[in-house]
């Protein structure tokens, strides 16, 4: 997966797209959610499954294990919410995200563009362009495409 930075034909973004632009205005209060928490919603929106498989699946993406004492807390903790469901299949519980699920997930993702995209946008420049030491500018041959694993 290539994706090209700072390209020459598409004016360079400043800021995000204002939350009002992506989702309108916002039907209920906030709720704020954590990383694991905003994982689970993310795999449940991709596809419904059951607790082992969310486990497996968080243990492809995060460098710890996640243990059953902190992932079924958490499933429980989401349910309560309304932001996932549950429903036994063949004697075992399976969880889906809900519509309230998917649109809290979505607001949250666009709070945390929102507080971190500068922060974002300077770690990709300083590390995908290189700088001219005797003038202190970009150098545009000097871009990279993300993922390129000849760098």
């Amino acid at each position: 997966m290539s994706i090209e930075r700072h390209s020459s034909t598409q004016p360079h973004r400043n800021a995000p797209p204002s939350e009002k632009e992506i989702f309108g205005e916002r039907e209920f209060s906030e709720i704020e959610l954590g990383l694991l928490q905003m994982q689970i919603l993310w795999l449940l929106s991709r596809k419904s499954t059951h607790g082992y498989d969310i486990m497996k699946m968080l243990g492809e993406i995060k460098k710890t294990k996640i243990t059953q004492g902190t992932l079924y807390p958490t499933l429980q903790s989401l349910e309560k919410r309304g932001l996932i469901k549950r429903h036994e299949e063949d004697r075992r519980a399976v969880y889906s995200i809900t519509f309230k699920g998917k649109k809290v997930m979505n607001e949250t993702c666009m709070d945390f563009s929102r507080t971190f995209f500068g922060i974002f946008q300077n770690f990709v420049c300083e590390k995908c362009v290189g700088h001219d030491e005797h003038i202190g500018q970009h150098k545009h041959n000097d871009l990279v495409k993300i993922g390129d694993k000849n760098r």
